[in-house]
């Protein structure tokens, strides 16, 4: 029996080990063809965005040229609305404009390089997109204009709002595809309100502050939203720790039906 015991943990074993390699291998066979496509896009925005850092413009604007020659051919693997399709094709649009002109700063060639990319990321990384990554920039700019608020200081309020506002445009493509058609309305309502505050001659500190409190709201559910249940994440299709019990339990009780009737077996031949 206890030979019986060993062979069975180490069948369990090899189970275990072939498991990932096994729903690797499936993964890949079972994977759309939208998706291969989607993950060749994925790596021309990341390339594009490596080069322009690296001062490459040439070779960068060699990628986005392909980027934007697949894109518009391109079948999504889950569907998104037309105003978000249609705000990545803009991106993509802008981007090629200022690659193709003379003498531009390289600080706007990163905004339209950083801009593309986090919206096609935003295309196939639903759970973890690059654009939740900016929610540390975003806070502390949130904090630096309630500060200017509390001061009154219009100046210091102006720049830090141009520099928040020029960060929530750089990922608005991306956000549009991931969050509901609403949220961005109340988004874009809440700046639009600030800028219309912001041009008046005499300026309502008490209405800023209560709209940077809104948008602080608005923009924490954006980036953080709700937390996933554990139990869901397990349970999902393509879920590789699924795979590995499913495959487990498999085995255990193959091998259990074996040891059993070995072990009936070896009863008979006792009596």
């Amino acid at each position: 029996m206890r030979k019986n015991r060993l062979l069975l943990l180490g069948l369990i074993l090899i189970g275990l080990s072939l498991a990932w390699p096994v729903h690797y291998f499936f993964s890949q066979m079972n994977k759309p063809e939208s998706e291969q496509h989607l993950a060749e896009l994925d790596k021309l925005a990341g390339d594009m965005l490596a080069l322009t850092k690296r001062g490459d413009v040439e070779g960068a604007r060699g990628k986005l040229d392909r980027l934007a020659e697949l894109f518009p051919n391109q079948t999504l693997p889950t569907r998104i609305r037309l105003d978000s399709l249609n705000a990545v094709t803009q991106s993509i649009l802008a981007a090629r404009q200022i690659y193709t002109s003379a003498q531009v700063p390289e600080e706007q060639l990163l905004w339209h390089a950083t801009q593309v990319r986090v919206a096609i990321d935003a295309l196939s990384h639903v759970h973890q997109p690059m654009w939740k990554g900016y929610y540390a920039s975003f806070a502390n700019q949130m904090e630096n204009l309630l500060h200017a608020a509390l001061e009154r200081d219009s100046g210091e309020f102006r720049a830090q709002f141009e520099e928040n506002y020029r960060l929530y445009l750089a990922i608005r493509p991306a956000m549009s595809v991931q969050l509901h058609e609403g949220q961005m309305e109340r988004i874009s309502a809440v700046y639009q309100l600030l800028q219309k505050e912001m041009r008046k001659e005499q300026t309502d500190w008490q209405a800023i502050r209560e709209l940077l409190r809104d948008l602080y709201g608005l923009m924490q559910l954006a980036f953080l939203g709700e937390d996933r249940n554990t139990a869901a994440i397990l349970m999902q299709p393509r879920s590789p720790l699924l795979l590995i019990i499913s495959i487990t339990a498999m085995v255990s009780l193959a091998l259990a039906y074996v040891a059993w009737k070995k072990y009936a077996a070896d009863r008979t031949q006792a009596v």
